[in-house]
């Protein structure tokens, strides 16, 4: 493929100057906050940041922890402790296998984040996951419970009010510049807030309240529908999901296992999929599902099957059926990104790609961080850049607890450098 080195980032001119020109973007989720004791990774954020920008990324995306933040009312919650997301188990699960015990003042971990920002030269995408699936980490059921009892209908205002009280403590201190744009909620298309209309109505009243509180900073909804119906018209960046290989994950190696009609927990090795990729010894069905009990019932019997896998046969069969599905992927991959970057030209917006590619793969397999499970995110980066995208993510999630952070520097440090200087793979 040629050079893509002239093709310029859409809708420039709409980006604050002090912004970069192209971001990449990993991605901590609320592993910065929920994984921080002494001996995990990120116990040391300047550590986490300069490693960040070692592997060539200038941005980082991460849950803002809000309600852990903040009290309703907006004054500082002082320290909140955190659980693990399946006590006793979690040894497989990215994103979520924080041993818990940690005691954390957010707001104070919050400014020490964009303290370390400033120092290394580094952009925050501030979001949350708190009515999808970080508010299980909380320790405290009364807490959890205060943060649910938020009316749905409420909650963009809510949260809304909150971003705007920590966006409020930065420019206190001087660290506004380095907030790279604010998303009010992760995918509340696949969240617990209202749907259709009325969530689109309710979700630009909270965008135009942070927007009338804050016009320097970029005030955004991320996505995973792409039903653009939904999406707001005072979106200031124009942020879709693209999970391209989401259709393998459900169809085969989910459902293929433990969301096949045919799963029986009881007699889990009866299915032959499933049987060829568990390990000898299994925790049983009853016992892991006590301890999940606090987690999505969505995520329940995929973390268990996680939880008892077999990596290495895993990857082989992962391998074995993406021969089948690459086509369709990159397929996938293609029209999606080809349909976004339309829609957002439609509206005049920058364009940004913060998380997505196959789904969730288990912590410590392979298959995805190293050779042929890296094409499509090569793909998508030729894609990014073809499209004049602005922000770019070469992974689900990226950060110190991953595989491809801790054995795969060079290959996000080449990545990284070929989406800010716009070479297309190949040339």
């Amino acid at each position: 493929m040629a050079t893509g080195a002239n093709t310029p980032v859409y809708a420039a001119a709409t980006l604050p100057p002090h912004l970069p020109a192209r971001l990449s973007i990993c991605c901590w989720i609320w592993s910065w906050i929920t994984s921080a004791t002494e001996g995990e990774p990120y116990w040391d954020l300047d550590t986490c940041m300069a490693g960040l920008k070692e592997r060539g990324f200038n941005a980082v995306r991460v849950e803002a922890g809000l309600n852990w933040a903040f009290r309703a009312d907006g004054s500082p919650r002082g320290e909140v402790a955190f659980r693990p997301w399946i006590a006793g188990c979690g040894w497989n699960f990215s994103t979520v296998n924080s041993r818990g015990g940690g005691r954390h003042d957010v707001l104070q971990r919050l400014v020490a984040l964009f303290e370390s920002a400033r120092r290394h030269g580094v952009y925050v995408i501030l979001t949350s996951w708190e009515y999808q699936d970080s508010t299980s980490f909380l320790a405290d059921p009364a807490l959890r419970a205060e943060i649910h009892a938020i009316p749905p209908a409420n909650r963009y205002m809510h949260l809304a009010k909150l971003h705007d009280r920590l966006l409020t403590v930065l420019e206190e201190r001087e660290l506004e510049q380095n907030v790279a744009f604010v998303e009010v909620h992760n995918e509340p298309d696949a969240s617990e807030f209202p749907g259709g209309e009325e969530g689109r109505e309710l979700h630009s009243e909270a965008i135009e309240f942070l927007r009338g509180r804050h016009p320097e900073v970029l005030i955004t909804g991320d996505f995973t529908s792409h039903d653009y119906a939904i999406v707001p018209e005072n979106v200031q960046v124009f942020d879709q999901h693209v999970y391209a290989g989401f259709g393998w994950y459900f169809r085969t190696l989910f459902g293929e296992t433990v969301l096949n009609k045919d799963f029986d927990p009881q007699k889990p090795r009866a299915l032959p999929a499933l049987n060829r990729v568990l390990r000898n010894e299994l925790v049983p069905w009853s016992e892991f599902m006590v301890a999940a009990e606090n987690v999505r019932e969505f995520w329940r019997p995929i973390m268990w099957m996680y939880e008892n896998l077999d990596n290495d046969k895993w990857d082989e069969w992962a391998a074995e059926t993406f021969s089948e599905w690459a086509p369709r992927i990159r397929e996938k991959a293609e029209t999606t990104f080809a349909s976004d970057a339309q829609e957002g030209r439609r509206r005049g917006l920058p364009l940004v790609f913060d998380e997505g590619g196959y789904f969730y793969p288990p912590r410590l397999a392979r298959f995805e961080v190293f050779g042929e499970g890296l094409s499509l995110f090569e793909l998508m980066c030729d894609l990014a850049i073809t499209h004049g995208y602005w922000g770019f993510m070469p992974g689900t999630y990226c950060g110190p607890e991953h595989l491809a952070w801790q054995e795969n520097p060079a290959w996000l440090l080449g990545i990284n450098a070929r989406f800010q200087k716009g070479i297309l793979s190949g040339s």
